[in-house]
């Protein structure tokens, strides 16, 4: 069997809630929860006190940012923090944290952060995106691709959601829905490797193994350093007794995977190697 295609999402995790460099508040005046009397409040000091809280809010974003940036995660969770402390209606500071706590493995978190975000703003695309990356590596993916659908609906021009809703409709078993997701993500990003990727495995398991060859020429020809490509290749080649193709594949596979650091892919594919040649002599010596 191929390789866990969620390794494909690598490089798509979460983007477009990038932490931003410009603070987005809007000060304004909100009314105070006042112990006393209407005629003893300053509304000019309300103003102020308001306008203080916002810029202090804004201050403590901007050092989540910076301390992001520097990766200092939790530094940078605990200044969003203060800042939601100040300012907790303002949704681009969930949305921030919530990145920040995916990096930092508390998927979770994650969650609670990119639900009040949408709470907050339910018109926010990419808060519906970066919930279903953080509920499909939860295992629920019958609830990311609800969000990815969201997500859509919100920003229909949105290569990301589509390859992911793909992803996660392939999981569970929608080949036809996966493929059309996959299709829909090339056409709005050509360029998109691991569209084609997916596609042609979702092609593989369906039958349709020259088809699936040809999105993963496609991937490959885009990407020469892709390793999926070659290793879901591999797989179909030798699926058409394409032996000798297959292991080419494999060992081009093998070798990328070593160069990016993935020793346990890289493990896996030297097995496949190991058991495709002894299948191989296992025919010679038949004949």
């Amino acid at each position: 069997m191929p390789l866990k295609m969620r390794l494909g999402l690598l490089g798509q995790v979460l983007v477009g809630a990038k932490v931003c460099s410009v603070a987005a508040f809007i000060i304004s005046a909100s009314v105070a929860t006042a112990t006393v009397s209407p005629t003893q409040i300053d509304p000019s000091n309300v103003t102020r006190t308001s306008q203080d809280a916002a810029i202090a809010a804004n201050d403590f974003y901007n050092q989540g940012i910076k301390k992001y940036n520097q990766g200092d995660l939790e530094g940078a969770i605990a200044a969003f923090s203060k800042a939601i402390g100040l300012n907790p209606q303002n949704a681009l500071i969930y949305v921030n944290r919530g990145y920040t706590r995916y990096d930092l493995g508390d998927k979770q978190g994650s969650i609670e952060d990119f639900t009040t975000a949408i709470r907050l703003n339910p018109q926010d695309a990419l808060a519906y995106l970066n919930r279903g990356l953080s509920r499909y590596d939860l295992g629920d993916k019958k609830g990311a691709a609800e969000d990815y659908t969201a997500a859509i609906r919100l920003n229909p021009q949105d290569a990301r959601a589509y390859h992911n809703r793909g992803l996660a409709r392939e999981d569970v078993g929608d080949k036809k829905g996966a493929i059309e997701d996959y299709t829909a993500a090339i056409r709005l990003e050509p360029n998109d490797v691991l569209a084609y990727v997916g596609r042609g495995n979702v092609r593989d398991k369906q039958g349709d193994k020259h088809g699936a060859i040809k999105d993963y020429n496609q991937a490959i020809r885009l990407d020469p350093e892709e390793p999926f490509a070659y290793y879901n290749r591999a797989i179909t080649r030798y699926s058409l007794r394409d032996t000798s193709g297959a292991i080419e594949d494999f060992e081009k596979a093998a070798d990328l995977f070593l160069q990016q650091g993935d020793t346990a892919s890289y493990q896996q594919v030297l097995d496949m190697i190991a058991n495709v040649k002894r299948q191989k002599a296992k025919i010679v010596v038949a004949i």
